[in-house]
């Protein structure tokens, strides 16, 4: 078990090290075998390869997180963190309009998304993260610009 202050602290350097871009230092919270679902219902992927095409994509479109406040769990693994971000539209834009989850701007190459989501984050022996979830749905999400 990790204590509370341990598993919200750790919540909170994902979202600083996912907003500097700093990829290799954001997979350094994650255990080799990871499991993640972004978000929670288009499909579970699992390991830190496809973990690491994740973030990229994100830091490509200059991904930026506002963490609120970290809840964590009785059990003694789980953490969850309100946050509010930002990206630009592309690359990721055009896939999201495709799924229906928001609508195409008139202008892609100067429109960012913003949306509103929680980060459950399931952490295992020696404090790694085993499972990241991701919870947002089509009103959560949108485009500004």
């Amino acid at each position: 078990m990790i204590d509370e202050r341990s598993r919200k602290k750790l919540a909170s350097e994902h979202s600083r090290r996912l907003s500097a871009a700093d990829i290799d230092g954001l997979l350094e919270l994650y255990a080799d075998e990871v499991a993640f679902e972004d978000p929670v219902g288009s499909g579970r992927r699992t390991g830190r390869d496809a973990l690491r095409a994740h973030f990229e994509e994100l830091a490509e479109a200059r991904i930026t997180e506002i963490p609120g406040e970290p809840v964590a769990g009785q059990d003694g693994t789980h953490v969850l963190l309100p946050v509010t971000a930002t990206m630009d539209y592309l690359p990721k834009g055009p896939g999201f309009a495709e799924r229906g989850w928001l609508t195409a701007p008139d202008s892609p190459k100067d429109a960012r998304i913003t949306w509103d989501y929680v980060l459950m984050l399931r952490m295992g022996a020696g404090g790694l993260v085993q499972e990241l979830r991701m919870f947002w749905g089509r009103s959560d999400i949108g485009v500004a610009g």
